[in-house]
């Protein structure tokens, strides 16, 4: 039941992107327009995690959740029925303020339900497996529904799910009683401004460096006031511990890249190779399964091997499964299968030991703020992935794309703004053809640069784990004192002062008797 939602939500973060080019032939989208359509879900999302957390450990986690299935399923409905552009995006950023209120309150819930933390382990690997694979799944339902029905299909299959969770969650879901402590409003405010910032910073209209500065300053306005508070809304310490900052940097990552990457290459499918919808997102099942056979191994191995390693293991193979495709077997349907499910993998592991580390580290009655980080970079990788990897495919394919002399400048422009863009453009040109395929050439340079980029990234994080790892093992040996068969060289005996001497009755030897670690024993 918890599932159902979750993988929802996760769904409407890409369900979108095979059926964008009916939404493009629909309500006739600008480019920026189309980014906003995909991003402004997971970017509005972003923000509220942290308050809708902490507001389940507040004021009840059954309640928040409940509240949030509402609005998800209203904002569904709204989102199918939109007659505009305007309408739309509006009608994806409620959706986005429903997903905020049920992922991190459905995470913590874990935390309350299973103690036991073996147990607690199988639970996150299922519900990270089914946040994964619903990142994976939107495009195939999205493929299917649009050749059956069309994009506004994709929005209709939403409101009958949730209304069954909504009645379950009532049902059999323990009534989680309210926190005793305040709510810091101002606090939730704060934090949801600077991600905001941020997140606007790196959205599809380039907010630029004012809006991550600003994002900046409030963050820290937050953390300043968290360290004060006598109840924070997320205890700053939490960070302090060791795995959380790689913990949450690896949700990010791995979702930045799951999201972008996932878009790249389905517009890829379908415009490059020719696929339909229904095939291209058949291609990209291979990683849905990939991503949950990684969820089931994930609790054995993380057992046998702890969080780091796995994490560290879930960095390096998708950083060399990525490297096919970046050094050209995009053509090979073996090697691109062979990519795609090393990717989903290791992207598994890597974001199930994030999650189990985050959820860890925190109390259960915290639960919900530490859910809360997780989701953040969830939702937070999801909108700078699309955001980021889609604009570094704009630019590398303005910058290869080689018009055949002849070609209007309207359909010039209009080709220049991307694949489908050129097929449109081509209609009724003497120049199609070689239109077509300066596109498509175009285009596949954009996909192997942004697979190269990501392959980077993970490459870069395997290393700093690998390092991270290195760095405790020595502070903690440190800290044991030196390491065996290494003597340290000792001085001369201490001679006992007159103060110890008259606290032992006058004895010295009593004083050199005395060993380390009593108060009489010079240090």
């Amino acid at each position: 039941m918890l599932g159902a939602g979750l993988f929802l939500v996760a769904v409407d973060a890409t369900v979108l992107h095979v059926a964008l080019p009916d939404v493009v032939r629909q309500l006739r989208p600008g480019a920026a327009a189309q980014v906003w359509i995909v991003a402004v879900y997971p970017l509005t999302a972003a923000p509220l995690l942290l308050p809708s957390g902490t507001l389940g450990d507040r004021f009840g986690r059954r309640r928040v959740l409940v509240t949030g299935y509402a609005v998800f399923g209203l904002a569904s409905l709204a989102c199918a029925l939109a007659p505009s552009v305007t309408a739309l995006i509006a009608a994806r950023a409620a959706l986005g303020v429903g997903g905020a209120l049920i992922m991190p309150v459905t995470m913590s819930l874990l935390r309350e339900v299973f103690p036991d933390r073996q147990r607690r382990r199988t639970a996150i690997a299922v519900c990270s497996g089914i946040a994964g694979t619903g990142s994976v799944f939107g495009p195939v339902l999205g493929g299917l529904l649009v050749e059956a029905w069309g994009w506004r299909a994709t929005f209709l299959v939403n409101p009958p799910v949730i209304l069954a969770a909504v009645v379950a969650a009532l049902r059999w879901l323990p009534r989680t009683p309210p926190g005793r402590g305040p709510w810091d409003a101002l606090g939730a405010g704060l934090a949801a401004g600077g991600v905001l910032g941020i997140a606007f910073a790196a959205g599809p209209s380039g907010g630029g460096l004012a809006a991550g500065a600003a994002g900046g300053v409030l963050l820290a306005l937050f953390v300043r006031r968290q360290r004060r508070a006598a109840a924070p809304l997320l205890d700053p310490a939490l960070f302090r511990r060791p795995g959380v900052p790689g913990a949450a940097g690896g949700v990010l990552l791995v979702m930045s890249t799951l999201v972008g990457l996932g878009l790249l290459l389905a517009q890829y499918l379908q415009v490059v190779l020719g696929l339909s919808p229904t095939a291209a997102a058949a291609r990209l099942l291979l990683v849905l399964g990939a991503s949950a056979v990684g969820s089931v191994a994930a609790p054995a191995l993380l057992e046998r091997f702890g969080n780091a390693r796995v994490r560290t293991a879930g960095f390096a193979l998708p950083a060399v499964s990525l490297a096919l495709p970046a050094a050209g077997a995009l053509t090979s349907p073996w090697w691109l299968g062979v990519a795609l499910v090393g990717s989903g993998f290791g992207m598994a592991l890597a974001l199930t030991s994030s999650t189990d580390t985050l959820l860890s580290a925190a109390p259960a009655d915290r639960a919900g703020g530490a859910a809360a980080v997780e989701k953040t970079g969830y939702e937070l990788g999801a909108g700078l992935g699309t955001t980021a990897f889609g604009s570094l495919a704009a630019t590398v394919y303005a910058a290869h794309l080689v018009v055949p002399p002849g070609v209007p400048d309207a359909a010039k422009r209009l080709a220049s703004a991307g694949p489908a863009q050129a097929d449109a453009a081509s209609h009724g040109l003497t120049q199609a053809t070689e239109l077509l395929a300066a596109a498509r050439a175009a285009c596949t340079v954009s996909v192997q640069v942004a697979a190269a980029v990501a392959s980077g990234l993970f490459t870069l994080a395997a290393l700093v784990s690998i390092l991270g790892r290195r760095i405790g093992r020595y502070t903690i040996r440190s800290a044991r004192g030196p390491l065996p068969g290494r003597r340290l060289r000792r001085g001369p005996p201490a001679v006992p002062g007159r103060a110890a001497v008259a606290a032992s009755g006058g004895c010295p030897a009593a004083v050199r008797r005395s060993g380390p670690g009593t108060p009489s024993s010079p240090r």
